[in-house]
């Protein structure tokens, strides 16, 4: 179902960025240069599950809500969300998701409005499932703020996933560099990128899609895509929860 966004296009023409290969939606949970945590340091994350196998993060924003990245889901595919685990396979409540509400101007080619909220079909009831304050409306994080990116999944580029949870901390680098890494198309005003910029090794990668982005102990940003995983010169690109703040409170009163 999942439709790989190859933005190579955007970056040819004429937009002062270098090409780069394999710029891709961050499906199915890795993390690189982290370690393993637990589900009480993270309480708010969600496993989103297909045919009961893990495809996608999220993160509980109230005891019904969830809200994940918009490629991750489909309005015809059936889904469920695992809570209150720190194990990608097991443990916690597995809850069946109800409705399913995508990003209205969410467009696949280039991953703008990369949002969706899962209403689930009961509120969570499992302790160690705590929802997250969300960021207020606004732009960009600041730039050098600590990003905590948390999901599950390979520790390296094409490596083996792990089944624990992983996190990383990485900072928030500037619009004018992740738009001079990427394009200044490519990354609108409801991105932002996140990553260590000319050193690379610590990131979110293929599979952490829809996890939780965290700074200052609000959700600000869910992994969304990027070139590769962790690469120097390409910091991984974020939704942004601020520009859309507004759209989540008009769908969900939170």
């Amino acid at each position: 179902m999942f439709r790989f966004v190859v933005l190579l296009g955007l970056l040819a023409v004429g937009l002062g960025a270098p090409q780069s290969k394999d710029v891709v939606p961050l499906l199915d949970g890795r993390i690189v240069g982290g370690e393993d945590t637990d589900i009480a340091s993270h309480p708010y994350i969600v496993s989103l599950l297909r045919s009961n196998s893990h495809i996608c993060g999220g993160a509980l924003i109230s005891s019904d809500w969830v809200v994940t990245a918009a490629h991750c889901v489909s309005p015809t595919i059936t889904y469920s969300v695992r809570v209150g685990s720190t194990y990608r396979n097991s443990g916690g409540d597995v809850i069946p998701v109800a409705r399913l509400i995508r990003h209205e101007s969410y467009n696949s080619a280039t991953t703008d409005n990369d949002i969706a909220l899962l209403l689930l079909s009961h509120p969570v009831s499992n302790p160690n499932a705590i929802p997250i304050a969300l960021a207020r409306e606004g732009g960009a994080p600041e730039a050098g703020s600590t990003a905590t990116i948390t999901g599950w999944g390979a520790l390296s580029e094409g490596g083996p996933s792990p089944t624990i949870l992983q996190v990383v901390r990485v900072p928030v680098v500037s619009q004018a560099d992740c738009r001079a890494a990427y394009g200044q198309s490519a990354v609108t005003d409801r991105m932002f990128c996140a990553g260590v910029l000319g050193v690379g090794g610590q990131d979110a990668c293929q599979g952490d899609s829809g996890g939780p982005v965290v700074i200052n102990g609000l959700l600000t940003g869910l992994v969304s895509w990027g070139a590769g995983c962790a690469r120097p010169n390409y910091p991984g690109v974020k939704t942004s929860i601020p520009p859309l703040r507004s759209w989540i409170t008009t769908n969900t009163g939170i």
